[in-house]
């Protein structure tokens, strides 16, 4: 299921930026591209020397379920492992999520078959890799580049169906507080930069070209124009270098024991409001993963009714409310849960009440 953060969500954005070598390992490049400006140059100079530094390093991204298209949206090239033969390419979680195959496009049109190499749900960042290592990469910063204040430009794939768009705009707060829709509670770059549903994944560039965002989220609603956000560039690589540090590349049939976000954990079962009738509702379970590295995918049942839910972290007992979805998802994610607690709940089920204990485990992609 895709993640949707604030009202709405963007889908896709697009990365551009200079080249970048990288070690088996996966070491970045920091070297900031060859953009010189004199104090003649205005603006608009300054953003076609960044569009024409960063431009190929963007692609656009189609997921796929089972040969149907199933959503669109944006990515960056960022890094190059000379050793495996692959590149590799930073985008949003949400936009390859519950799809089992992708495909990206170039800014010249040509199209390749790309895989996942893991990602993080909560952080919203997953890493693709691309066979073959004839791709511009984008610069990272060294350090934190971005002032309030800040000129950065965009680029992306609004709608799903506009690739290589380009927006300008400025930086509106560092270190926003945003509740995703699910509730959990994210640090974002806020930007009055135009964008659009298709824009997530895709990049926020400096003036120097180097990558300090990757765009998730914009806030919709009647009235309200300007209000975008995008995931911190420093917090985006935490999540890719704990992937590719835990990833492992099988070269015989190009594809990936995927790797993950060190200490992250997921929920295997979706709960809901459930109406019967008008007057008839509870909080049950609508949907079980079939991820095995999900906690409780296999021992939550579709349908079970929600009587009480306890969280266990480091065996002290705290009571979690469930009189609404809402209401329980926001709590959770308030506790600080970390591998190895557990949440025991109550359910109703078949006409008995059962206890099931759901250890927190490591979620890996699959």
């Amino acid at each position: 299921m895709k993640k949707y953060l604030l009202v709405s969500i963007l889908v896709l954005i697009t990365f551009m930026s200079s080249s970048c070598s990288n070690e088996t390992n996966t070491t970045y490049s920091n070297s900031s591209p060859n953009i010189n400006y004199s104090d003649e140059e205005t603006s608009e100079t300054i953003v076609e020397s960044v569009v024409d530094d960063v431009y190929s390093s963007v692609v656009s991204i189609n997921t796929y379920l089972d040969g149907t298209l199933y959503g669109s949206g944006s990515g960056v090239f960022f890094a190059n492992d000379d050793t495996l033969k692959l590149s590799y390419i930073l985008t949003c979680y949400h936009v390859i999520a519950d799809g089992n195959s992708f495909e990206i496009t170039l800014s010249n049109g040509d199209t390749y078959s790309s895989q996942l190499v893991g990602g993080d749900v909560g952080k919203d960042i997953a890493v693709l890799s691309v066979q073959g290592l004839n791709f511009n990469c984008a610069t990272l910063p060294s350090s934190n580049t971005l002032r309030l204040g800040s000129m950065v430009v965009v680029v992306g794939n609004p709608l799903g169906t506009l690739p290589g768009s380009i927006s300008v705009g400025y930086v509106s707060y560092i270190g926003r507080e945003v509740y995703s829709s699910d509730y959990r509670k994210m640090k974002l770059i806020q930007t009055d930069t135009a964008i659009n549903s298709g824009n997530s994944g895709g990049g926020m560039f400096d003036t120097k070209g180097r990558l300090v965002g990757i765009v998730n989220a914009k806030y919709a609603d009647e009235g309200i124009e300007g209000l975008g956000f995008a995931i911190a560039i420093s917090d985006a690589m935490d999540v890719a270098n704990s992937v590719l540090a835990t990833a492992t590349y099988n070269s015989e049939n190009n594809s990936w024991k995927k790797g993950y976000y060190n200490g992250s954990w997921e929920l295997g079962f979706t709960i809901s409001n459930i109406s019967i009738f008008p007057s008839i509702s509870y909080v049950g379970v609508s949907k079980v993963s079939t991820n095995s590295n999900t906690c409780g995918y296999d021992s939550m049942q579709i349908g079970d009714r929600i009587l009480s839910a306890t969280a266990y972290i480091d065996n002290e007992g705290t009571s979690i409310p469930v009189n609404s979805s809402d209401e329980f998802y926001y709590s959770i994610y308030q506790l600080n849960l970390k591998i190895g607690d557990k949440i025991i709940f109550s359910v109703s089920r078949g006409g008995q009440q059962l206890e099931i204990a759901v250890p927190l485990i490591q979620f890996i992609p699959e």
